[in-house]
């Protein structure tokens, strides 16, 4: 009688144990869920990143250009400085090709 009980007693326990398992795997598949939804969020909100980081840099060389005179004048001097940087890069390309 006292095997029955001991029996009956590693059944039920290992039924309990069975049952765990199984809302552990359901917990896991659930959170594995949940993570790839946030990864995908998080792509999402990378590239919508980038993508307004980009109109802030059009808008901003937009404003730069079509602000006041001074900003005109401020801005076409810069641009004129990084063409003539751009020349010389070329130049001494060019010089260092010829050599």
């Amino acid at each position: 009688m006292a095997c029955k009980s001991i029996i009956t007693h590693i059944e039920a326990q290992a039924e309990r144990v069975i049952a765990q398992h199984e809302a552990l795997e359901a917990a896991f598949a659930a959170l594995q869920s949940e993570r790839d939804a946030l990864q995908r969020e998080v792509r999402s909100q990378a590239e919508e990143i980038i993508r307004l980081k980009e109109q802030v840099k059009k808008l901003e060389l937009t404003e730069s250009l079509g602000g006041n005179t001074t900003d005109k004048a401020r801005s076409r001097a810069r641009i004129n400085l990084l063409l003539r940087e751009v020349d010389r890069c070329i130049a001494l390309l060019n010089k260092a090709e010829k050599n």
